[in-house]
C-alpha cells in the first residue's frame, strides 16, 4: 500500500531536470548489443513481438515488466524482471532497493521504455538507470528525458508504431 506519491513524483521531477541537461548519446542499431526494455504486463501482447524481433536481430534483451494485482503475469523464458505493484514498491511509492540494484547492475547499450508516463514506479526506474542511450515516447507536455524520443499524439500508446519508428531511426543513425 502506497501512502502518497508525493515523494516519488518530487524525485521524478528532479531526475527529469537532470536528464534534460545530461550529455546525450546516440547509437546505431548495429552498435546496440544489449537492450533493457521496460513495459507493463497489460501491454505484454504488444511488447512480446518487439522483444522477439530484437532477439532475431541478435540483441540480448533484458525485460522489466510492471505488474498490477489485476494483471496477468506474462510468461517468458528469457531475462525478465517483474516489478509487482504490491510487493516490490515501498509505502512511499519507490521501488525496493533490490529491484533498483538488479536493474542498475545491468550494463546495456540501449534502454527502451514502452511504458506510459503515468507509471511513476517505472518512470523512476528509467530515469535513475545509468544507461547512456535511452529511447522512449514523448508526449506533448513531457520534457526531453530520452536521447531518442518519438513524439506520440493524443496520449496514444501504440507500442508497435513506437517500436517501428525506433527501429527506423536506429537504422538511419550512423556512428562515427
Amino acid at each position: 500500500m502506497i501512502f502518497t506519491k508525493l515523494f516519488i513524483n518530487k524525485k521524478i521531477r528532479l531526475l527529469s531536470k537532470a536528464a534534460t541537461s545530461r550529455t546525450h548519446c546516440y547509437r546505431s542499431l548495429k552498435d546496440v548489443r544489449y537492450v533493457l526494455l521496460f513495459c507493463e504486463a497489460i501491454d505484454w501482447k504488444m511488447a512480446e513481438p518487439c522483444i522477439n524481433h530484437l532477439k532475431a536481430l541478435g540483441k540480448t534483451v533484458h525485460v522489466c515488466v510492471y505488474i498490477r494485482k489485476q494483471d496477468e503475469m506474462p510468461i517468458w523464458d528469457y531475462a525478465y524482471l517483474p516489478v509487482e505493484a504490491d510487493g516490490d514498491v515501498d509505502v512511499w511509492g519507490f521501488p525496493k532497493k533490490n529491484i533498483r540494484n538488479q536493474l542498475n547492475g545491468l550494463s546495456v547499450d540501449m534502454l527502451l521504455d514502452f511504458t506510459g508516463r503515468e507509471q511513476t514506479v517505472i518512470r523512476y526506474l528509467v530515469l535513475q538507470h545509468p544507461a547512456s542511450f535511452k529511447v522512449g515516447a514523448k508526449y506533448d507536455t513531457d520534457m526531453d528525458v530520452y536521447d531518442l524520443s518519438i513524439v506520440m499524439k493524443d496520449d496514444l500508446r501504440d507500442i508497435p508504431f513506437l517500436f517501428g519508428q525506433v527501429l527506423n531511426y536506429l537504422q538511419v543513425i550512423r556512428s562515427k
